[in-house]
């Protein structure tokens, strides 16, 4: 793989693979296939038009849409036409938009549905360096500047340009700007990170090193594309490697179209599987008492069978037996769920409990837990298809050189490192180093086999008066292995002791909360002393390994969940926790009063 830009890399790909179904997307509720012929055509036509509407080279075009198709092809169209592209997630505000569009100086953007194209118009007067508004709905109303985006691709292909289109991406080289992706940011304004076409291919490159896919594969997207993770591992490594994108409806239909693809890969971030499990655990327990007695076997063979499972080794006579039985009574039930072909599943974007990748190991879903941010495009290292360690994030992946600093911070050098922040170079020089070391500002460490583990973000430790430094994920990630848990935030920072904020899983609380009769409204039952006790009891146990002046000794139950819409979540679900602390200032005030 010697791919100078990333369109090199589409055009080579879909002249050498060429298959029939490149892409597969849902029309008229039924999944039909695309060629990589017909992806080539659309992005030719799109970047044509592009051009033939006043895009020049070097042009930042800003894309607000959720993942879908035609994301893929106005991204390519983009780049092909010489321009970087801004991806921005949907859920953001008119406010958001108009910042990161003012900041990335946009010169177009490309939204998704007419929804998007009112948010920007609200904002379109503070943005005179906007030439054009594309919307990939058709429209009726005529709006000077703002067009569909089959109108663009007729436009293009009508428009006798194809020889300038290769004239606009032939030239570009590694080092060349691809992309500015604001930071989600769990602390103050997004900062917009500049990765060049070179960053991206070396990541697709050592990522795809250690795998063993195959081009008859099929991919099932559903994370974002605006994120980097997503973008990276979902797009632009199964295009390389020739495997099938397909692209899900929308996250609520994600088992169904799990079923409908059978994929045989799928990367996704730890709320899915955390998600998955809860699940799971939760129509057990609707179950009769032999349907539990058997499920709760089977977990316990495959906990017996992890250290043979992670170093890939054959089971003992006896608990193979014993395993072959739970997996005819249980496992392979679960994973006929996901469609029954899943050979690997990648999780990024977050810390994924060990306690939920032990628990997937053991029934036959290997989970590759990786590590990296948005700065290291994204990937900096990897767990191993023939050695998967939960709890750790696997060693860098190739060319990429990691260290950890006399403080504990995990530093990171290679190919895969960003240009820098745009238009910001005093936060750029807060990380970088002049001889290009970057401060991922995460805590790490390494064990004796090369396998890193992440402790906890440095700006997120906890300090108690008392001066013990807690770190809050572990203990959080911990936490949500109870079937009452779905969220959790750790807080006492400056307090003699530690606390928590905890959401139960409302989303099904009329399927477990009439089992033990207790009421069937968050609210209420936010306030019932048997609930409290009974995520009292779980607590207790999930903590038991923590030191005591990390352990909880109050906790309080919300009503409702942390939300991406009510500012406490980044769009890539992390915990905005200033947020947090602020809005439920008064809660947290109540643990530590005398």
């Amino acid at each position: 793989m010697n791919y100078k830009s990333i369109p090199d890399l589409f055009f080579s790909v879909c002249k050498e693979y060429d298959k029939k179904n490149a892409v597969m997307y849902k029309k008229d509720e039924k999944y039909i296939s695309v060629s990589h012929d017909f992806f080539k055509q659309r992005v030719t036509n799109l970047g044509r038009g592009l051009m033939a509407i006043g895009m020049d080279a070097d042009d930042h075009i800003a894309l607000l849409s959720e993942t879908r198709f035609e994301w893929a092809i106005v991204d390519m169209a983009i780049l092909s036409a010489g321009g970087v592209v801004v991806p921005l997630y949907p859920s953001l505000n008119p406010e958001d938009v108009s910042y990161i569009l003012e900041d990335s100086q946009a010169q177009g953007i490309v939204v998704s549905s007419i929804d998007q194209l009112n948010k920007v118009m609200q904002i379109r007067d503070k943005l005179p360096n906007l030439k054009f508004i594309i919307c990939m709905e058709q429209f009726e109303e005529k709006i000077e500047g703002v067009y569909s985006l089959s109108d663009v691709e007729s436009i293009g292909s009508e428009t006798d340009n194809e020889g300038e289109l290769k004239e606009r991406w032939k030239p570009i080289v590694p080092s060349d700007l691809l992309t500015i992706i604001y930071t989600s940011g769990t602390t103050g304004k997004p900062k917009g990170v500049m990765l060049s076409h070179g960053n991206l291919i070396s990541n697709v490159e050592s990522a795809l090193a250690i795998t063993k896919w195959e081009s008859e594969d099929v991919c099932l997207s559903h994370l974002p594309l605006s994120h980097v993770f997503e973008r990276m591992a979902g797009y632009y490594m199964m295009l390389a490697a020739g495997i099938t994108i397909a692209y899900a409806e929308d996250i609520p239909s994600l088992s169904i179209n799990l079923a409908e693809i059978k994929p045989t890969i799928l990367v996704s971030v730890p709320r899915l599987f955390e998600k998955i499990y809860a699940r799971i655990i939760n129509q057990v327990e609707q179950g009769s008492f032999i349907k539990k007695r058997i499920f709760y076997w089977a977990i316990g063979i495959s906990k017996k069978s992890l250290p043979y499972l992670i170093e890939n080794k054959p089971l003992p006579f006896l608990l193979q037996t014993q395993y072959k039985l739970a997996d005819k009574l249980v496992f392979g039930k679960i994973r006929e769920r996901t469609g029954g072909r899943l050979k690997i599943m990648v999780s990024g974007g977050a810390a994924l409990p060990k306690s939920i990748a032990e628990v997937f190991l053991g029934i036959g879903l290997k989970i590759l837990e990786g590590y990296g941010l948005t700065e290291t495009s994204p990937v900096i290292c990897v767990n191993r298809p023939e050695k998967v360690k939960p709890g750790f994030v696997g060693p860098p992946i190739k060319d990429v050189q990691v260290k950890i600093a006399d403080d504990g911070e995990i530093i990171v050098k290679g190919p895969n490192i960003m240009l820098g922040y745009y238009n910001n170079e005093k936060g750029t020089r807060e990380v970088l180093t002049e001889d290009g070391w970057f401060h991922t500002g995460d805590i790490g460490e390494f064990d004796e086999e090369g396998y890193l583990k992440i402790t906890d973000r440095k700006k997120e430790l906890l300090v108690t008066s008392g001066g013990k430094n807690v770190a809050p994920q572990p203990l959080e990630n911990a936490l949500k292995f109870s079937q009452y848990i779905e969220q959790c935030v750790v807080v006492g920072d400056g307090q003699k002791f530690i606390s928590a904020l905890v959401i139960p899983p409302w989303e099904t609380i009329e399927d477990w909360a009439p089992l033990h009769n207790w009421e069937t409204n968050p609210v209420a039952l936010s306030k019932n002393r048997s609930f409290y006790k009974a995520i009292e009891k779980d607590i207790h146990k999930l903590q038991k390994d923590f030191a005591r002046y990390e352990q909880i000794k109050k906790f309080a139950i919300l009503p409702n969940y942390l939300t991406e819409e009510n500012g406490e979540m980044t769009p890539s679900l992390k915990v905005k926790r200033k947020v947090v602390n602020k809005k439920y200032a008064d809660i947290i005030a109540g643990f530590y009063e005398e």
